[in-house]
Formats: C-alpha cells, structure tokens, sequence
C-alpha cells in the first residue's frame, strides 16, 4: 500500500484531503508543519509528499529543501492558496526547488486525486 504524508496546518484542508483520498488504496500520515512533517517523513516510508506553501514554524519552501536534501528523489506535490500573485511565485519556486507537482487551491476532487494517482504510478 502507497504512502501519502500531508502537511498543512489548516486542520480543515487535512480533513478535506483525507476525505478526497478515502477511495484510493493509501496510508495517510499527517503533520501540521513543517518540522513535523520531516520527522514524519524520516521515521515513515513515504511515497508521496503533499505540502501547503504557508505554514509556521517552518514553511513550505524551506521544508521542501529540507526533503530533497534528505531523499533527493522523494515525490511532492505542492498546494497553495495564499493569493493569486504570491501564491503562484511560490509554487513556481517550489517546483523549481523539486516539487513534481503544483495545485492552487481552490482545486477540484477530480484534479487532486488525478494528481495524486499520476504521481504514484
């Protein structure tokens, strides 16, 4: 069974993602930032990583860099919804630093689970 490591602190959008991925064959783990997300990320094998851009204590981008330098080639889709203009720069960025792929929230079921099956092929 594949593995999905969620990491957003919008305890809301967790649920949301959980409930969109309730049909597919996964294993959810979840952290509300960052740095709990990596120490998810060491102790589990993980086979996908989803992570919001805006977080505290340690924010998307920084935790992206953080992944690739751990698992450089660790799976991670990036989500963000901080804004049209700035929340496009910052998925641009994270996709430049290793993120395979980008959703602006709001998104679609039918977009992220397609995301998702893709990636995990």
């Amino acid at each position: 069974m594949k593995k999905i490591l969620l990491i957003d602190d919008d305890p809301k959008m967790l649920d949301l993602l959980k409930h969109y991925l309730r049909n597919e064959q996964v294993s959810i783990l979840s952290a509300p930032d960052g740095e709990e997300g990596l120490a998810l990320f060491e102790s589990s094998s993980v086979d996908l990583v989803i992570i919001d851009i805006f977080m505290p204590n340690m924010d998307g981008i920084q935790t992206i860099m953080e992944l690739k330098q751990k698992n450089p080639d660790s799976k991670i889709l990036v989500i963000s919804g901080g804004g049209e203009y700035t929340g496009l720069e910052y998925l641009k960025q994270a996709k430049a630093l290793g993120a395979a792929e980008a959703l602006v929230k709001p998104f679609t079921q039918i977009d992220f689970i397609s995301t998702v099956q893709t990636m995990l092929k």
